[in-house]
């Protein structure tokens, strides 16, 4: 075992990258007298090992500050909902599948003809974006459904409700962080069909400094040949047409960060969520009405003053929490976040060791 005051790092044989989590707490626990050990095989889980002798795990960005039955509730997104809504809180309706038969096609059809398209469909309890797609016709609709019921034994369906996707992170009551997260896009000029955009855009292969955050060519127009009007579709000038569906770091979205722009009111709204979801730490993911166009939160150095009366434009919604956020895009955007970050997972482990 790794003596006091060491970090252990033992080379991976697959070659697989060290988690964000682990490489940040490898940074802080020199300075915090914490003994830290990585499992050598997965490099999934590691043994922290405090001065006063006291023993925690993590696994991923998975650290053992959440009570486990609140941590096991989010990632339970139709369960998790259903008490957020209890508690007052604003969140999508859903229309939970277990199985695509008859009877549950007829349920479908009447959830569908109560809510007007596009509407969005997701595993109950993947993460990273895994399976959600957005339809809107019946026959995209029951092939989603049908794909994501390979990958999780409930599927969603849920309307497709309008904002900037946001997420908070919180800790014990406070926001420390908020950013959104961009999928990358097609720009339509209003003369060639999504076919040619899609074709110039992978023309020369993945462009250079966009490798990371592109979805794969074959992926994303097989998505967008689902949806009216097919690839053959001409957007028209100005239009942004995702490539994804989820706004996940994991699926190539851009991060801006709107920790000092985002309105108290959305601020305080993923405060309470993962208040009523029973999180210390909390990645609460929302959408917001902010005023934004998309280019604005492409270029950062452009935001306007949303805060100026220290509201959103319209209702905010809470999607989802997550009790172990990811933080690696948001830390990668420079210093400032960078420094962010370490302070939180800092401030975690001395919570941790207590």
């Amino acid at each position: 075992m790794a003596s006091s005051r060491e970090v252990a790092v033992t080379p991976h044989p697959s070659g697989h990258e060290t988690p964000f989590a682990y490489q940040m707490i490898a940074r802080v626990a020199p300075r915090l007298d914490i003994a830290l050990e990585l499992e050598p095989w997965g490099r999934e889980a590691a043994r922290l090992e405090f001065s006063n002798g006291r023993i925690a795990y993590f696994r991923h960005g998975n650290l053992d500050i959440n009570r486990s039955g609140s941590a096991d509730l989010a990632r339970d997104k139709y369960a998790c909902a259903h008490f957020l809504a209890k508690s007052g809180i604003p969140v999508p309706s859903s229309f939970p599948i277990r199985a695509l038969d008859g009877e549950m096609e007829e349920q479908l059809a009447s959830f569908v003809a109560q809510h007007p398209w596009p509407l969005v469909v997701k595993p109950n309890s993947r993460y990273g974006g895994q399976g959600v797609e957005k339809v809107d016709n019946m026959s995209a609709l029951l092939y989603a459904v049908n794909q994501a019921l390979r990958m999780d034994k409930i599927v969603l369906v849920q309307p497709f409700v309008r904002g900037q996707d946001v997420r908070v992170v919180v800790l014990d009551g406070s926001p420390i962080a908020a950013y959104s997260r961009i999928p990358p896009v097609l720009t339509g000029d209003g003369r060639r069909s999504i076919h040619l955009l899609l074709e110039d855009l992978y023309a020369d292969g993945e462009p250079p400094g966009l490798a990371k955050r592109l979805p794969d060519h074959g992926e994303a127009a097989a998505r967008l040949a689902r949806r009216e009007g097919g690839l053959h579709r001409v957007p028209r000038s100005g239009e942004c047409v995702p490539l994804a569906d989820a706004a996940n770091v994991a699926t190539g979205a851009d991060v801006v960060d709107l920790s000092r722009t985002l309105p108290a009111d959305v601020l305080a709204l993923a405060v309470s969520a993962a208040k009523a979801a029973g999180l210390r730490l909390a990645g609460v993911d929302l959408l917001a009405e902010l005023g934004m166009e998309h280019s604005d939160l492409v270029h950062p150095q452009v935001h306007p003053d949303v805060t100026h009366d220290g509201r959103s434009d319209g209702q905010s919604v809470v999607l989802e929490i997550n009790s172990a956020p990811e933080l690696d895009g948001f830390a990668s955007l420079g210093d400032s976040q960078t420094a962010l970050v370490e302070h939180l997972y800092e401030t975690i482990l001395l919570e941790i060791a207590r």
